[in-house]
This record gives structure tokens, C-alpha cells and sequence, in this order.
């Protein structure tokens, strides 16, 4: 074993005659990381322009009426009335006016602009109190435990790159209490196909050569635009949210659909 003479790393390095090979590998790993907020950027910005489409934004203002589901419901019941709730992903506040108009301090935000432009307006037409952010998933604007719980419906698998997902519930857990809960909700491939299938449709491959970053289970919705999501089989799902800092307490799989109620550690 050689012995360290002192100085700087780069001395260290040059003295085990590793500099070259060590500063080579650290560029080329900050050029793929480069590569990849890039390319996250692009990915969530196809998202971002799906939802504040006129179709999208007529189909969740109708949507906004409809009030909790039952998995939902069942969820929220845990937590006493005027409990600070968030929602994230809100779109045009279907939840968020639900457990507002049931006594719950509500806040949703969501990346599609113009869906939180239609929320605060259905809330004013129908004075209901709720707080309505556009946010970004890589920060959230509030402080450490702002809530006693949050919501997430659909929004998970459109978070491009594993280690970015993983980050984004660092980022919710940071702003739930201590043991604060998550409903997480998202669609599985469960019931449909039986594993990850290659694509050889040639639009997609057009589309999808531009990325260089892209993993295994991201794929394209071929609209008029092509959009990003993440396909999941519940298992992949779940495996994926032990590396985050949250507790799995039980999870169902429904209609294609996974519900995932975890607690911060």
C-alpha cells in the first residue's frame, strides 16, 4: 500500500498515477449528467404542453366535479379536519376542491400553467378557499413539514430518469411532517402485457433517437406531439420506492392502476 505524502487530491491522484484515468472518467460523467437535465428539460416540457392543451384542460374541468374516489376517500379520513393537505399534480383541482369543500387546509400545484389558471378560477367561482402553485417537481416552494399529508395521482411516471424520481420524493418527504403519509396512485402495465416489449414502430424510433439518456420503461404517447411518460409494472413500482425515503404501508392493484400509501421515516 503506497503511503500519501500529503497535499491536495490531485496530488494524491498523481502520486497513485491515476490523475488522467480519474479526471477522464469525473468529465465524462459530468457531461452524460449535463446531457440528462437536458434531455429531463425537453422530456417534461412535452408533458407540461400535453396538459395545457385546450382538450386537456376541458377534460379536467369537467373532472374537477367529480370529487374523491374511494381509495382516496378512505385515505383522508385518517387525518382530522383542518389537517394541511397537498396535492400534487392538482391539474384543475378535482381533489384539492373536494378535501377543501370536507374542512382540510388544501394547496395543489402542478407544472401545466394554465391548469392552475382554470383551478383558481372553478375555486373563486365556487368560493372555495385553496391555494393554487405552478411548481416545478425539482423544488418545492415551502418549508420543511408544511404538511400532514400529500397526493399524488398519475404524475410519478411522467418524472423523467430513476435518480430524478428518486430525488422528487426526497423533495416530498422533505416538506411532510415527521411520519407524514403519501398516496401515491399511477398506472401499471398489470393485466395488459406481461413484460417490457421493444418498440420497433418507426415514429416512435424517429422520436425517440434524439434522446440519449433515455432507460428501460420510458416511452412516447405518438400524439400530435409526442409525449414522455414512464411505464411501470406495480412490482418495478414498488421496488423503485424502496430507495426513497419513505415506507411502503400497503399497496393494491386495481383497474391497471396501483395505489401506494407510504409513511415518511
Amino acid at each position: 500500500m503506497n503511503k500519501y505524502s500529503g497535499g491536495s487530491f490531485e496530488d494524491f491522484l498523481k502520486e497513485e498515477g491515476i490523475f488522467e484515468e480519474v479526471t477522464k472518467h469525473t468529465l465524462k460523467r459530468l457531461q452524460v449528467m449535463e446531457i440528462q437535465d437536458q434531455e429531463s428539460q425537453k422530456l417534461l416540457d412535452s408533458v407540461r404542453e400535453k396538459y395545457n392543451q385546450t382538450d386537456e384542460l376541458d377534460r379536467r374541468k369537467e373532472e374537477a366535479e367529480y370529487g374523491l374516489g374511494k381509495h382516496e376517500q378512505a385515505f383522508v379520513e385518517k387525518f382530522p379536519e383542518g389537517s394541511r393537505l397537498l396535492d400534487i399534480g392538482c391539474a384543475s383541482g378535482r381533489l384539492c376542491l373536494a378535501l377543501a369543500k370536507l374542512g382540510y387546509t388544501v394547496t395543489g400545484i402542478d407544472v401545466a400553467e394554465k391548469q392552475i389558471e382554470q383551478a383558481q378560477r372553478i375555486a373563486q367561482k365556487e368560493s372555495i378557499d385553496v391555494t393554487f402553485l405552478h411548481c416545478e417537481p425539482s423544488t418545492f416552494p415551502f418549508p420543511d413539514a408544511s404538511f400532514a399529508a400529500a397526493f399524488m395521482g398519475n404524475v410519478y411516471c411522467y418524472i423523467p430518469h430513476r435518480a430524478a424520481r428518486i430525488a422528487f420524493l426526497e423533495e416530498v418527504a422533505r416538506i411532510l411532517y415527521p411520519k407524514g403519509q403519501l398516496f401515491l396512485s399511477n398506472s401499471v402495465l398489470d393485466g395488459l402485457v406481461d413484460s417490457y416489449e421493444p418498440t420497433y414502430d418507426d415514429n416512435y424510433n424517429q422520436f425517440a433517437s434524439r434522446y440519449e439518456t433515455l432507460e428501460k420503461g420510458d416511452n412516447f404517447w405518438l400524439e400530435e406531439q409526442p409525449i414522455y411518460v414512464h411505464y411501470f409494472f406495480s412490482d418495478d413500482l414498488k421496488a423503485e420506492l424502496e430507495e426513497s425515503p419513505f415506507r411502503l404501508l400497503n399497496s393494491s392493484v386495481e383497474n391497471e392502476q396501483v395505489r401506494c400509501v407510504l409513511k415518511r421515516d
